[in-house]
C-alpha cells in the first residue's frame, strides 16, 4: 500500500518539475525566475513526501521530514512573490515573511516546536505539527488571502480581454492550488481522527489539477492570442487591399494627368516646329533648316520613348484595354511592312512580306499589332547589317502566327532568356554598340499577351533570329466588350476644313501630334543609326583655331551640337572609344571631350589609356554622358577627369568648361616649361663657371645679390624669380670666349680686352632662342652698360638699360671687387664700400645703389663671409665714435 500512496505525489512532482522547465523557457524578464523557484519548491515538496512515504524506519521518516518541510516553509512567501511580479505589484512585505520563515526553518532543526516528529497512517509516515506549526499557518492564510485578493482587483480592473482570461484562469489555478492546503490537515493526527474522514490523498489531487488548469489556462490563452494576431493581420490585410485600389486609383489618375502634362508641351514643340518649318511664320533663312529638321526628328525621338514609358505604365496600372475592329490582316501587315522598305533596302538589306495563305477579315487590335510589327521589324533592321529581313503571315489552327526573322546579329541562349524583360538588352554593357531603353521587345511581349497570344524567340549567334508571335482569330469571343462598332455616319472622321479662306484645307482631326507612325519611326532611325558613324573620323577645321580637340561620341546628333557649339576649335569627331585613341596617339590634342557609352571602347577605358599613355598622360579630358549617378562622376575624377558635363547642357556652359581646361592646360605647360627652363639656365651657369675657375660661386652670388634687391624695390614676385634666373647665366656668352683669356692671371692686352668684351652679344645670341626668357636676355646683353652710357656693348645710358640689367650690374660689380679674380685678390671692405659709392651716377644707377648699400637692410652684407661682416660693423662703429668726438 505505502507503494501506491507514493505514485501520487510523485506523479504532480514530474508535473512540476515539467512545468517549471516549459515555464522558464516561454516566460520573460524576472518572473521566469521565480516561477522556476516555484515549481522546484513544489518537486522538493513531493519528492520528500514519496520518499517518507516508501519509508518504514521511523528514525529515518523524522529526518524526511525536516528536509521535506524544508521547502514546504518557503512555499507560500514564494508564491506571493511569484504572483507579485507577474501583477507587477510592489511585494514590500516578501522579506519579512522570508525572515519569519528563516526562523521556523531554525526551530525545525534544532527543536520540536515546529515538527513533533512522524506520525504513522494508513498510507505511512507523515509529519505531526508542534506548537510553532499554528503560526507558520496563520501566515499562509494571510499571503493566500493577500494573493487571491490581488488577483481578484487586477481582474476587475483588467480591460485588456487576452489578459482578463489569463488573471481568470491563474485566480482559478491559485485557488486549486490552495486547496492543497488540506494536507495540513494531516499534521494534527488528533483533528483528522476527531473528524472522522480520510483527507489522503486530497492534497496531491488538487497540485494536480492546480497544474492542469494552469497547463489548460496556457493553450486557452496562446489561441486567444493567435486569434488577436489573425484578427489584426486580416485587419491590415484589409487596410493593404484597399490603400492598394487607392494607389491603383491614384496611379491611374497620375497616368492620365502625366500623359497629358507631357504629351502637350511636345504636341506644342512639334507643331510650332513644324509652323516654322512650313514657313507660316515666315521664310525659313536656309542656315536654320537643317537645325529645325534636327529639332523635329529629337522630338519624334523623345514623344517616342514618352510613350513606351506610358504604355509600360498602363500596363502596370492595368488601364491597358482592347480596341477590337474587323480588318484585313493580310493587307495590314503588308502596309506596315511596306512603309519600312525604303529606309532597309537603302542600308543594302532585303525587306519581304510573305503570306501562306488567305485570311478572311477578323477582329483586332489594329494600335497593337502596328506597335508589335514596328517594334519587330525597327529591332531586325537595327542588327541586320546585310542580308535580308522577312515577315510571314501563316494560320495555326484556330490562330494566326506571324514570324519575323533576320539575318542579323543573333543571340546566344542567354540573351534569349532575358530579352523580353523591362529595360534589358542583350548588352548592357556600356560599350554596347547598339543603343535603346530595352523596353521595345517588352512592350511586344505584353501587346501580345494582352491579347491572349504568345510570343517566342529562337536564334543563333552571328547567324539568325526569329520572333514568332501567335494570335487567337477569336478576339471577339474572348472579350466581347472591346468590340468597337463603327459608325457609319460619324461627323468626327469627315474633313471639315478652316473656314479661313487663306488656311488650307486640312483635316483638324487628321493626325494627333503626340502620336508615332511608321514615317515618324523611319526618321527617327535615320537619326539614331550610327551604322556609318562609327566607322570614321571626321575632321573639322576652324579659319582661326583656339585649340585641336578630339570628341568621342557614338550619337550623331550629340555630335553635330558639339561641332556646333565648338566652331573656334579644330575638331575630331570619332564615333567610338577605339577611334578616339586611335585618333588621340596621332594628333596629340588640347583637349579631348568624352562620353561614358560608347561602342567598343567606354569612356572610362579611354581615360585609363590617355592617363596611361607616357605621351597622352598630361592630356585634358571632359567627361560628357547622360549619366547623372553620383558615383559615376566620382569615378570619373578619380580616374583623371579633369571636369565632367551631364547632360543636358547648355552651350555656353560646354564653351566656358572646355576654355577654361585648356586655359589651364596652357598655363600648366608654360609652368613646367619655365622650371625646364630655369633647371637648364641653372645647369648653363654651373658650366659657366666650371670653365671659369677663377669665378666659382660669382654667379650664385650675383643671382640672390640680384634677388634681394629687386625684392627690396618691390617687384612682383613672378618677375623677381625672373631676375634670379637671368641674373644666374648673366655671363652665358663666356662660353664662347677662349679659356686662356678667361683663365688669364695678369692683365688682358687690348686685343684681349676686345675678346672678352663680346661675351654679352654671345650671351643674348644663345638665350634669345629661349622664348620665354626675355629677362635673362636684357641682363646678359645689357649687364655692362653704364649708367653715364660709356658702357658697352652698345652705350646705352641711364633708364634706356633695362631694369633688370641695372640691377644685375650692381650685384655683379659688387661681387666683382669683393672676390678674387684672375688679375688681382679682392679687395678690403671699406675700399669696395667707397669703390661703389664712387660708381653712383657713373657706371651705377643712383637710386638702387642707395637701395643696395643702404646701412639699415645691408644688403650687400648678405652673402659675405662672416668674418668680414663683423669686420665692417667694427669699423663702422669705431669711425662712427669717432666722428661722434
Amino acid at each position: 500500500m505505502p507503494y501506491l500512496s507514493a505514485l501520487l505525489p510523485l506523479l504532480a512532482g514530474v508535473i512540476s518539475f515539467g512545468l517549471g522547465i516549459t515555464a522558464f523557457y516561454l516566460s520573460k524578464n524576472g518572473i521566469r525566475k521565480n516561477f522556476l523557484k516555484l515549481c522546484t519548491v513544489t518537486v522538493h515538496w513531493q519528492l520528500s513526501w514519496v520518499f517518507l512515504f516508501l519509508c518504514t524506519d521511523s528514525g529515518y521518516a523524522d529526518i524526511i521530514c525536516k528536509i521535506g518541510y524544508s521547502g514546504i516553509i518557503f512555499l507560500p512567501v514564494i508564491c506571493y512573490e511569484t504572483i507579485c511580479m507577474y501583477l507587477k505589484k510592489v511585494p514590500g512585505e516578501v522579506p519579512v515573511f522570508y525572515g519569519l520563515n528563516l526562523g521556523f526553518l531554525a526551530c525545525l532543526w534544532t527543536t520540536d516546536l515546529f515538527i513533533l516528529g512522524p506520525h504513522k497512517y494508513w498510507f505511512g509516515f507523515y509529519p505531526e505539527a508542534g506548537v510553532l506549526h499554528r503560526l507558520y499557518l496563520v501566515t499562509v492564510v494571510y499571503l493566500l488571502g493577500r494573493v487571491i485578493r490581488a488577483l481578484i482587483r487586477v481582474y476587475r480592473d483588467e480591460t485588456e480581454p487576452v489578459r482578463k482570461t489569463r488573471i481568470k484562469y491563474f485566480l482559478l489555478s491559485t485557488m486549486v492550488f490552495s486547496l492543497s492546503g488540506v494536507d495540513y490537515l494531516l499534521n494534527y493526527p488528533g483533528l483528522v481522527k476527531s473528524l472522522g474522514m480520510d483527507l489522503y490523498p486530497f492534497g496531491g489531487f488538487f497540485i494536480s489539477f492546480a497544474i492542469f488548469i494552469f497547463i489548460l489556462c496556457h493553450f486557452i490563452v496562446l489561441n486567444m492570442t493567435l486569434e488577436k494576431r489573425v484578427n489584426r493581420k486580416t485587419r491590415q490585410l484589409s487596410q493593404s487591399v484597399k490603400d492598394l485600389e487607392k494607389a491603383a486609383s491614384v496611379k491611374k489618375n497620375f497616368i492620365a494627368n502625366i500623359t497629358h502634362e507631357l504629351r502637350t508641351p511636345l504636341t506644342l514643340i512639334r507643331g510650332w516646329t513644324d509652323f516654322m518649318g512650313d514657313g507660316e511664320a515666315g521664310v525659313v533663312p536656309e542656315n536654320l533648316t537643317p537645325v529645325i529638321d534636327k529639332i523635329k526628328v529629337q522630338t519624334l525621338s523623345l514623344t517616342h520613348k514618352i510613350n513606351e514609358l506610358l504604355k509600360v505604365s498602363k500596363f502596370d496600372a492595368g488601364m491597358d484595354t482592347l480596341a477590337l475592329t474587323r480588318i484585313n490582316i493580310d493587307t495590314c501587315i503588308f502596309q506596315i511592312v511596306s512603309s519600312f522598305r525604303g529606309l532597309i533596302e537603302a542600308n543594302h538589306v532585303d525587306l519581304n512580306y510573305y503570306s501562306s495563305a488567305p485570311i478572311p477579315p477578323l477582329y483586332i487590335d489594329r494600335e497593337k499589332l502596328k506597335d508589335i510589327l514596328n517594334n519587330l521589324i525597327r529591332n531586325a533592321y537595327k542588327f541586320t547589317e546585310q542580308g535580308e529581313i522577312s515577315v510571314t503571315l501563316s494560320t495555326d489552327g484556330n490562330n494566326i502566327v506571324i514570324e519575323v526573322r533576320d539575318t542579323g546579329v543573333g543571340m546566344s541562349p542567354e540573351v534569349m532568356e532575358t530579352i523580353f524583360n523591362r529595360f534589358q538588352q542583350g548588352d548592357n554593357s556600356k560599350t554596347r554598340t547598339y543603343e535603346g531603353a530595352g523596353l521595345g521587345l517588352a512592350i511586344v511581349k505584353e501587346s501580345v499577351e494582352r491579347m491572349y497570344g504568345h510570343i517566342e524567340v529562337n536564334a543563333r549567334e552571328n547567324q539568325w533570329t526569329c520572333f514568332t508571335l501567335t494570335l487567337p482569330a477569336d478576339l471577339e469571343k474572348k472579350e466581347p466588350e472591346s468590340v468597337v462598332e463603327r459608325r457609319k455616319n460619324d461627323r468626327r472622321k469627315t474633313d471639315k476644313p478652316f473656314l479661313h479662306r487663306e488656311r488650307r484645307k486640312r483635316d483638324r482631326r487628321a493626325k494627333d501630334l503626340a502620336q508615332i507612325d511608321a514615317s515618324d519611326l523611319i526618321q527617327i532611325n535615320l537619326m539614331d543609326c550610327n551604322k556609318d558613324v562609327s566607322g570614321q573620323v571626321r575632321k573639322i577645321e576652324a579659319k582661326k583655331p583656339e585649340g585641336t580637340i578630339v570628341i568621342a561620341e557614338d550619337n550623331p546628333g550629340i555630335l553635330d551640337l558639339l561641332a556646333s557649339a565648338l566652331k573656334n576649335y579644330t575638331l575630331y569627331l570619332a564615333g567610338n572609344g577605339e577611334l578616339a585613341w586611335e585618333t588621340i596617339t596621332q594628333v596629340r590634342p588640347d583637349l579631348v571631350i568624352s562620353d561614358i557609352m560608347m561602342p567598343k571602347m567606354d569612356g572610362f577605358t579611354l581615360l585609363k589609356k590617355i592617363r596611361s599613355g607616357s605621351q597622352t598622360t598630361g592630356t585634358p579630358v571632359i567627361i560628357i554622358t547622360s549619366l547623372s549617378e553620383r558615383n559615376d562622376r566620382i569615378k570619373s575624377l578619380q580616374s583623371g577627369a579633369d571636369d565632367f558635363l551631364t547632360k543636358p547642357f547648355h552651350h555656353l556652359e560646354l564653351q566656358a568648361r572646355v576654355k577654361n581646361v585648356i586655359s589651364l592646360q596652357t598655363l600648366e605647360r608654360e609652368q613646367t616649361k619655365r622650371e625646364q627652363l630655369e633647371v637648364f639656365l641653372m645647369v648653363l651657369a654651373s658650366t659657366i663657371e666650371s670653365k671659369d675657375t677663377y669665378t666659382g660661386g660669382h654667379v650664385e652670388r650675383v643671382a640672390n645679390y640680384a634677388r634681394d634687391l629687386a625684392g627690396r624695390l618691390g617687384l612682383p614676385p613672378a618677375r623677381v624669380n625672373d631676375i634670379y634666373t637671368g641674373a644666374t647665366v648673366h655671363d652665358v656668352g663666356k662660353i664662347g670666349i677662349r679659356d686662356e683669356v678667361l683663365n688669364k692671371p695678369g692683365r688682358l692686352s687690348d686685343k684681349e680686352l676686345l675678346h672678352i668684351r663680346k661675351h654679352p652679344v654671345i650671351g643674348k645670341n644663345i638665350l634669345s632662342k629661349l622664348k620665354i626668357a626675355p629677362i635673362a636676355v636684357n641682363i646678359a646683353y645689357c649687364h655692362h652698360e653704364r649708367w653715364d652710357g660709356s658702357g658697352y656693348p652698345n652705350g646705352t645710358r641711364g633708364k634706356a638699360i633695362p631694369l633688370e640689367a641695372r640691377i644685375a650690374t650692381i650685384a655683379d660689380c659688387w661681387d666683382a671687387i669683393t672676390s678674387n679674380r684672375p688679375y688681382r685678390k679682392a679687395m678690403p671692405l671699406s675700399r669696395a664700400v667707397k669703390i661703389m659709392i664712387s660708381e653712383r651716377g657713373k657706371s651705377l644707377d643712383p637710386d638702387l645703389l642707395d637701395l643696395f648699400m643702404d646701412p639699415g637692410e645691408a644688403i650687400f652684407l648678405n652673402y659675405l663671409p662672416q668674418s668680414l661682416k663683423e669686420e665692417y660693423k667694427t669699423s663702422e662703429n669705431s669711425g662712427a665714435r669717432q666722428r661722434a668726438s
